[in-house]
């Protein structure tokens, strides 16, 4: 009892200490539990950032669930989170940076999650222990949080150090191989795990989503973050009256729904019409969100490949492009103009016009940008999880 006492006191200290001293300090417990315990055995640990169950992490631990009840997977959660729920009616789950979490971080065979670095019980300081070699022995499967589609240099080898490293299209692959300098056969183009659910028909409701992307870390928030082009760019979006005429003459609803890094900042944006929805992250699910609306507007994000791979419109609102890149991502292989799934507007003019046009069209893709998602994506079957298994399989057996 006073050990375990000692152990929740020294969870408690200053980060980067606490954690490298709770990894040797629980390295040889947790190489004990693996062997005597069946808890801790073959064990299979899943997760995201820790605090979601609602992405690529979430929907491979569904499919372990559903598919493969004999893995002893577990998926790893705070308990006050949104999607606590959801991932426990899937089966066990572990508390985030809780003792036992702890444990079986350093035990588990194979750590799988959405996120760098792969089920740490802090993400940013075990990506940097991993770099000085201070790293869990189970192997480590990066699912992504979606599509990259420009430069992340903290994601170039040797800054990541992952055994398997999962793309989801033809030209990201061959772009992060000539590129992102891992090992040969760490990359592998296996599909995202969440899209086998977007080949589900879904329910398509009146919604028009508009999901921007943030800017960095360094970018101006708080009482500073009104005087933003961005916020200047989408506020006249919300309170433009030709927005809300639009959405009651097609009786649709807009869903604004910032970037998770930005949902602090919603308390700035203000909405005119009830048809308007400043969405926060608690009360709505991005792969819902998706699945349902009928056409999406964003600017930079990555979640416009998950639309495009639905044939849903898109319109890209770039207004602020040299200072995005100044914040935030330098440019990859993507352009826009001739890789995109739909028009690039700059302007609130601009975007207002491609809006109308679209809805005109019925929310219809044109075939130029569906053309483009077929090429980028080729098939779009599903069996993305299940290509996935195989491959975390082949680890196992020290395939590559």
């Amino acid at each position: 009892m006073d050990r375990d006492n000692k152990i929740r006191k020294l969870m408690k200290a200053p980060s980067y200490i606490r954690h490298i001293l709770l990894f040797f300090i629980l390295w040889i417990p947790a190489r004990l539990l693996r062997k005597m315990s069946g808890r801790y055995r073959n064990l299979w640990l899943v997760s995201e950032r820790g605090n979601d169950a609602r992405d690529n992490g979430y929907w491979f631990f569904r499919y372990l669930r559903e598919k493969h009840p004999e893995i002893n997977a577990r998926y790893v959660i705070s308990r006050d989170s949104p999607d606590f729920g959801n991932a426990a009616a899937l089966g066990e789950t572990v508390i985030f940076r809780s003792l036992r979490h702890h444990l079986m971080y350093l035990a588990a065979d194979y750590l799988v999650s959405a996120h760098v670095q792969p089920v740490a019980p802090d993400m940013v300081i075990y990506y940097h222990l991993a770099q000085i070699g201070i790293r869990a022995k189970g192997k480590q499967v990066f699912l992504q949080h979606g599509i990259i589609k420009d430069d992340m240099e903290w994601l170039h080898y040797p800054k990541l150090r992952v055994d398997m490293f999962v793309s989801g299209a033809l030209p990201e692959f061959e772009y992060l191989k000539k590129t992102y300098g891992h090992p040969d056969g760490v990359i592998r183009f296996l599909g995202l795990c969440r899209f086998d659910s977007l080949v589900e028909d879904g329910e398509k409701t009146r919604e028009i989503l508009v999901m921007p992307t943030w800017r960095g870390a360094f970018y101006p928030h708080g009482d500073d973050f009104p005087k933003t082009m961005f916020y200047r760019s989408f506020q006249a979006l919300l309170s433009d009256p030709k927005t809300s005429e639009l959405l009651d003459r097609l009786d649709f609803r807009l869903i604004f729904y910032p970037h998770a890094e930005l949902q602090d900042e919603l308390r700035h944006f203000t909405s005119p019409s009830d048809r308007i929805i400043l969405a926060r992250r608690e009360d709505y699910d991005v792969h819902d969100l998706l699945k349902r609306c009928r056409i999406l507007i964003t600017d930079y994000s990555s979640v416009f490949f998950d639309a495009a791979y639905m044939n849903k419109p898109v319109i890209y609102y770039q207004f602020d492009e040299d200072e995005f890149r100044r914040y935030h991502y330098k440019q990859g292989y993507f352009s826009y103009e001739r890789d995109g799934f739909g028009p690039v507007v700059r302007t609130h003019d601009e975007l207002m016009k491609a809006l109308c046009a679209a809805a005109d069209n019925g929310f219809e893709s044109e075939e130029l940008y569906r053309s483009r998602a077929e090429s980028f994506f080729g098939s779009r079957e599903g069996g993305c999880c299940e290509r996935t298994y195989a491959e975390i399989l082949k680890l196992g057996k020290g395939g590559q």
